[in-house]
């Protein structure tokens, strides 16, 4: 604090900085710019005077003057390690902590250690980039207080309870969700300082909040299913292009086959026919095509399917259709002669002429 205010005061003996432009200086609080002074004050070393248009304006004292009226009014004084400077006063602490020791041979620095989820610190405790900071706060919905919400981040940084950035985004985005943030257009919504020290995204779900998080959780596990199922239609669809494809050079030679003329529409028409027969192992080819055929394209696929369903019908029943016995002619009998054996008909008509003439 003391070489900050004499490097503000340079070649005068005073200077004016506020105390907020002293705690963005040192990286600290205003209340703790406050105790340096008090105890700079206690020392000594500076004076604190109210002058007009400014609120504090701070007189840097001479060490060696003050050291001089102490020993007229207190007598003889043990020697002083410090020596005096020979000119001005000393515009540094660095300086100063220079002309009393000399410095040290190098040694090899320790690495610093550094919380999970922060940055490695750097002079004054303040972050190397504040780069998550600044992510999270283009999140945040309410941007209020944003040197307020930079204190807590560093002090919770510092202090090692910052969580990693992920846990604060997905906190963020959980409350963003919820109904106390956007009730009444985010009037509830807090400070992001007041959030970052309260440590709110350790706040457990609300009955609410637990049931909107898994309709959320649902909603994206359906997309999921659906990205992949839309996936899976997009390879079979490129599968199928690449038979059709395959099969095209066929039914051209097919077609050739054909006299008829063709537009587009049944071109379209036929090769999807057959398409199918071949799917079912029933498409013609170009040599099945007689050279006096006289059917068109349609008709001729539709009886080289019937010829494929007969020959697969005779093929299950193990013989041929034309070998078959005739059941209809086996134990063929007169309707007469099955009547006269009949004991009804015996019976009721008991003459030769009469059963006869019943028959």
């Amino acid at each position: 604090m003391y070489a900050l205010l004499c490097n503000y005061a340079a070649e005068k003996d005073h200077c004016w900085p506020s105390q907020n432009t002293l705690a963005a200086r040192l990286s600290c609080s205003v209340s703790s710019v406050k105790n340096y002074l008090a105890e700079l004050v206690k020392a000594k070393l500076i004076e604190v005077r109210r002058e007009q248009y400014r609120s504090s304006v701070y007189y840097m004292l001479n060490p060696g003057e003050l050291r001089d009226q102490e020993a007229k009014a207190d007598g003889p004084q043990p020697e002083i390690t410090c020596p005096e400077p020979k000119s001005g006063y000393l515009n540094n602490l660095n300086k100063q902590s220079q002309e009393k020791n000399p410095p040290l041979p190098p040694t090899e620095p320790e690495a610093p250690k550094v919380s999970p989820g922060s940055e490695p610190p750097a002079a004054g405790g303040v972050s190397v980039s504040l780069s998550d900071f600044e992510t999270a706060w283009e999140l945040y919905p309410k941007k209020d207080a944003k040197g307020f919400a930079r204190v807590a981040w560093l002090k919770l940084q510092r202090s090692g309870q910052l969580p990693l950035l992920d846990q604060i985004r997905a906190a963020i985005q959980r409350f963003v969700a919820s109904e106390s943030w956007q009730r009444e257009q985010g009037r509830f919504v807090p400070q992001m300082g007041n959030w970052l020290r309260g440590q709110r995204w350790l706040d457990p779900l609300s009955p609410a909040e637990e049931a909107a998080e898994q309709e959320r959780q649902r909603r994206e596990e359906m997309s999921r299913l659906l990205r992949v199922q839309e996936e899976q239609e997009r390879r079979q669809q490129e599968q199928r292009d690449a038979e059709k494809a395959r099969l095209r050079p066929l039914f051209d030679a097919l077609a050739a086959k054909f006299t008829e003329s063709f537009n587009d529409a049944q071109v379209a028409m036929a090769f999807g026919t057959w398409l199918h027969l071949h799917s079912r192992g029933a498409a013609p080819m170009a040599s099945d095509v007689a050279p006096n055929n006289g059917q068109g394209i349609m008709d001729f696929m539709n009886a080289f399917k019937r010829k494929h369903e007969e020959a697969q019908y005779r093929a299950r029943h193990g013989q041929p259709e034309a070998n078959r016995p005739d059941v209809r002619a086996a134990d063929f009998k007169p309707c007469a002669e099955i009547l006269r054996h009949s004991p009804v008909f015996s019976q009721l008509f008991s003459g030769t002429e009469q059963l006869r003439q019943a028959v």
